[in-house]
């Protein structure tokens, strides 16, 4: 088993294309940190209404959804190499940007950097989601799924607190200035990506449009389901950082670490072996249910006043986390067709920046009304509902499925 591990990561080495795609998402997520962390710093203060602040974290967020349907349709239709090259400028104009916002002290030029920084997520993600399966074999996807979200996970728990880091010794524009430098040495690198393109681009560019996917969309009963359930984990990630906060309450300060440092560890433990757990079971949907299952427990769990306990559900919630990620979206991969890679992607990444956005807000509601603990053993019962009702779902999809079938060749 190790010698196989090692040929596979020797495989990887050798990989130009993947080496490429995995170091752009590395840059891209320290980029975002550095500028999330100065972003907070900038605004601190240069705002001090707390909506405000609000207003211009957000606005960039809201664009990249707006644009969503834009970007899909142009990553399905373009060569995915260009649209990196896009990406790569919108982040240097981005990123000049908020420079000059820190040289003005303008908040005008800084919203200008949000918003960039907003578009340049819309294209880069689903791109990156779209290029995995034509650079990589089938059978090493899932594990490269795992390695992708290895990285951003990593780079949450270390490069906020590296750039928090920063700030303590170096003034704020270093932190763009190396944001900057990040950007420039991987435009240039893209040159060097060699992407195989399987659509007649010019021939379909006229006639692709993003609705094109919503009738697929909706005759596919397992694209359903994977929108379906991605909602699960969001409803939790959207209102981490408060239930963070709540739990940190009248506790010593590490205790925040500790949960972040858990649950991030627990991702990446999850990656080592989703692998081998897709090889022995092959049941996609349900490995995916059973991994809401685990959310549900720890939801349940947080519910209780102990903080061992605490830091277990934060550890058990990683786990499930890092074994539903990768899976998700291996199993989008394979069952969307590819040439809707670009547009299917764009869709969920809009559903998911909506979802968070309002989750967040009815969970910073709810926590003033029920309390923190009340408000864990909703969220683990909600959850429990939908992987039951999915659960169902599917089953009685595949019985009139089987029925059909027999039907017809009957």
């Amino acid at each position: 088993m190790l010698g196989v591990e090692v040929n596979f990561f020797k495989t990887i080495l050798r990989n130009k294309n993947l080496n490429i795609v995995l170091g752009s998402q590395l840059v891209f997520q320290l980029g975002i940190w550095f500028g999330t962390i100065g972003n907070l710093q900038f605004l601190q203060t240069h705002i001090k209404s707390h909506v405000l602040q609000a207003f211009f974290l957000v606005i960039g967020g809201v664009i990249g959804v707006i644009i969503g349907p834009y970007a899909g349709r142009y990553i399905d239709v373009t060569s995915k190499v260009k649209v990196l090259k896009l990406v790569g400028v919108i982040r240097i104009i981005s990123v000049i940007t908020m420079l000059i916002a820190i040289y003005t002290g303008s908040i005008y030029w800084m919203m200008i950097y949000s918003i960039g920084i907003g578009c340049s997520a819309s294209f880069f993600n689903p791109t990156i989601q779209t290029i995995l399966p034509s650079i990589v074999d089938k059978e090493d996807l899932i594990t490269i799924n795992a390695i992708n979200i290895n990285i951003i996970t990593l780079s949450r728990i270390f490069d906020a607190v590296l750039a928090g880091l920063l700030l303590t010794v170096a003034p704020l524009y270093v932190l763009f200035l190396i944001a900057l430098l990040a950007y420039l040495t991987l435009y240039f690198i893209n040159f060097l990506l060699i992407v195989p393109e399987v659509l007649q681009q010019n021939v379909k560019k006229t006639k692709t449009k993003f609705k094109d996917i919503f009738p697929i969309i909706l005759k596919d009963h397992s694209i359903k389901i994977v929108l379906v359930v991605s909602i699960i984990p969001l409803i939790f990630i959207s209102g981490f950082n408060l239930f963070v906060i709540e739990v940190g309450k009248g506790q010593p300060g590490f205790i925040m670490g500790i949960l972040y440092f858990v649950e991030g560890t627990s991702i990446l433990v999850a990656g080592l072996f989703i692998k081998r757990v897709i090889k022995r079971y092959k049941k996609h949907v349900l490995i995916l249910l059973f991994a809401c299952s685990l959310m549900g427990t720890a939801q349940l769990l947080l519910s209780l006043t102990s903080v061992y306990i605490t830091v277990l559900a934060f550890g058990l919630f990683g786990l499930a986390y890092g074994m539903f990620n990768p899976l998700l979206y291996t199993y989008s991969q394979q069952k969307v067709p590819s040439d809707i890679h670009g547009r299917f992607f764009s869709f969920k990444t809009m559903i998911d920046r909506t979802i968070m956005q309002l989750c967040l807000v009815i969970i910073g509601f709810l926590l003033d009304q029920i309390g923190y603990k009340s408000l864990m053993m909703l969220l683990g019962l909600c959850t429990f509902t939908l992987v039951f009702s999915i659960f169902i779902n599917s089953i009685i999809y595949s019985t009139r499925s089987r029925n059909r079938n027999e039907f017809y060749n009957g």
